[in-house]
């Protein structure tokens, strides 16, 4: 028995660690990376259909639809705005056809939900991003850039 309890210490200690990493990401960074991870989860949905890889779409859908459902939770829920109402809406309607790929293989509605959260993370990238002095670099993100347009004002909130 102790040795189990050693080892829940260790799993903790890595989960802290873990966790303490997570926080010491920008909110904004973290919603974007999140934005790119959901779409690398789609596009590998996409080859493991090419593939016939049961096993590897299932567990690529998984983890997407598992990515869009906290883009969907990080919205505050006292946020009513136009921005907030759409995202939701859009991240529902995502959410509702990505599970069913599982099983119809489909892949326009694929495509679909891989074009808008494309577009979404490029938004993000050049509005959200921008604001807080995270900036494109030859097709990369850096920190830190003196030359940053003035960002107009947001109204959506994020709950992160």
């Amino acid at each position: 028995m102790e040795n189990y309890s050693s080892q829940n210490k260790s799993v903790a200690d890595v989960y802290q660690t873990q966790s303490a990493k997570v926080e010491d990401i920008h909110p904004v960074k973290l919603i974007y990376m999140l934005y790119e991870r959901a779409i690398s989860h789609v596009e590998a949905v996409e080859k493991s259909i090419a593939d016939n890889d049961l096993k590897k779409r299932g567990e690529n859908l998984g983890k997407a639809i598992a990515i869009v459902t906290e883009l969907n939770a990080s919205i505050r829920q006292d946020d009513d705005s136009n921005a907030a109402k759409f995202l939701r809406t859009l991240y529902t309607a995502i959410l509702t056809e990505l599970p069913r790929i599982s099983v119809s293989g489909e892949l326009q509605n694929l495509r679909l939900a891989h074009s808008y959260l494309q577009k979404l993370k490029d938004i993000w990238e050049d509005s959200a991003m921008v604001e807080i002095g995270i900036q494109k670099d030859k097709g990369a993100v850096a920190e830190g850039d003196d030359e940053k347009p003035s960002p107009e004002p947001k109204t959506i909130s994020v709950a992160v």
